[in-house]
């Protein structure tokens, strides 16, 4: 993925580009009536531009980030710049028969040292966008009310406005455009493209996009980790339980008081729902009526207290369903001791599939396999296991209780694999069939797999790599 840096590169290129332009702009050759040779600026203005544009889409990964990050109001501006440059480049050059011989120096001179300021503006742009910290990804405001959603069902008629109503745009605005380079015509032309602008029938936003908050985009500053997701569960049933109940089922001891039913807040609270959105929920303000009586409670959490109780029930709604329905869900963060003291946290061991035991007492150890660490939880002492790496606080092992949906009393003996880039992908659970399921069906039909020796560990292994999880995480590599 091209990186903030890869971008201000991009961006110092086509200003010293445009710096080096100025500089020579003195030597350039005169013709007949004072033409000077600018198409070729024009085109290299606009291939940077067309660049800068590109570049900032990946490495603010896409619209979102484009339009509601820092990085991507930069990206946005220099691109900007210099697609302005190339139709000033354009404009310079259709007048070029207009330029006085006497006046020709005087106007070289200007033009140079405007080429010369606007790269220098490109320049600090470069260097704003070198600068930027990774957190400004993460903090997504976006700017609009609507926003695409892949699975709205969009009909064909929509569609065809759409096209149409773009086709129309673009004649309009190539009509706008050349009213700057012709001699004639000017007026009818303009005239035309006001008429084609206004005869244009775009389709309404709510028929092919869905309504959108500041928040949208925006993900979790915090780690996933054990300390958070717990904090969460106590800020839940501080605030939220009373009406959602201890288990998110909507059935808390005031539900039958209000108004409005509390909501269920299980696998189908996260399904299709940005984490962003989750958020706005949570904590807008102004709420009023019904809605505002059976969430009013709400308002006393913090954003990061709202970010932690959103993990939680993310961690709850996993452990209930085992993730189907759900997007993907990370291991939480613990600490850890190692033998080989590789890593303190188990975000220290990503790039390895890692198989995360809760530890029996008395029982065997799980025999080592080569293919993967083995990661064991003990809540105490770790003297007599035998693994890779020991998560010896209580709070790992309740942590790993909510993701396998069991109280801590009966998480012994469950196991979970985690693939190589932290996120949970299939579990054993004790007391049930010997099979690993998973939501995403790498275990095979179903999302099972019964055969639980090497070979079946094998296939598990294979099943992770060749079916990743496509879905991006800022916060949690951190």
């Amino acid at each position: 993925m091209v990186s903030a840096q890869g971008l201000a590169l991009a961006a110092a290129a086509a200003g010293a580009a445009m710096m080096a332009w100025s500089v020579a702009a003195r030597r350039l050759d005169v013709h007949e009536r004072g033409e000077l040779r600018l198409p070729w600026l024009a085109a290299g203005t606009l291939a940077a531009s067309a660049v800068v544009l590109a570049m900032g889409w990946r490495a603010a990964q896409g619209a979102p980030g484009l339009f509601g990050s820092r990085l991507g109001h930069l990206a946005l501006a220099l691109a900007g710049i210099l697609l302005l440059a190339c139709v000033g480049a354009a404009w310079l050059h259709s007048r070029r028969n207009d330029v006085p011989a006497a006046s020709l120096s005087a106007w070289r001179r200007g033009v140079a040292i405007a080429m010369a300021a606007l790269a220098l503006l490109v320049w600090v742009l470069a260097m704003s966008v070198w600068r930027q910290p990774a957190e400004t990804l993460a903090l997504v405001e976006w700017p609009f009310a609507w926003r695409y959603e892949p699975d709205l069902p969009v009909s064909p008629h929509t569609w065809n406005r759409l096209w149409l109503a773009l086709a129309q745009s673009a004649v309009a605005l190539a009509l706008f455009v050349s009213v700057l380079f012709v001699r004639r015509w000017r007026l009818p032309l303009l005239a035309a493209s006001a008429a084609l602008a206004a005869a244009t029938s775009w389709p309404h936003p709510r028929m092919m996009l869905t309504e959108a908050h500041a928040t949208t985009y925006q993900r979790s500053p915090l780690v996933f980790s054990d300390a958070n997701v717990l904090q969460g569960g106590r800020l839940y049933r501080q605030h939220c339980a009373s009406c959602h109940g201890s288990t998110a089922d909507g059935r808390g001891p005031r539900a039958a008081s209000l108004t409005v039913w509390p909501s269920v807040l299980g696998p189908a609270l996260f399904e299709n729902r940005l984490e962003g959105e989750l958020y706005w929920r949570l904590t807008q303000d102004g709420r009023t009526g019904a809605a505002a009586q059976s969430h009013e409670i709400h308002a006393g959490l913090r954003p990061d207290e709202a970010w932690r109780v959103l993990d939680y029930l993310r961690l709850l709604a996993y452990g209930a369903s085992g993730g189907a329905g759900m997007p993907a869900v990370p291991a939480p963060v613990v600490d850890l001791a190692c033998r080989d003291g590789r890593a303190t946290r188990l975000n220290g061991l990503r790039g390895l599939p890692l198989r995360i035991v809760a530890h029996v007492q008395g029982a065997a150890d799980e025999p080592q396999d080569p293919r993967l660490l083995t990661v064991a939880l003990t809540r105490g002492r770790a003297d007599d296991v035998s693994a890779d790496c020991v998560a010896t606080d209580a709070t790992a092992w309740d942590a790993f209780a909510l993701a396998a949906g069991v109280s801590p009393d009966s998480l012994a003996g469950a196991q979970f694999m985690v693939d190589r880039k932290g996120w949970l992908r299939a579990r054993r659970l004790p007391g049930t069939t010997p099979a690993w399921t998973s939501a995403d069906n790498v275990c095979g039909p179903s999302g099972r797999m019964e055969n639980t020796s090497a070979r079946g560990l094998g296939n598990l292994l294979l099943a992770m790599d060749r079916a990743p999880v496509a879905m991006a995480d800022l916060r949690r590599d951190r």
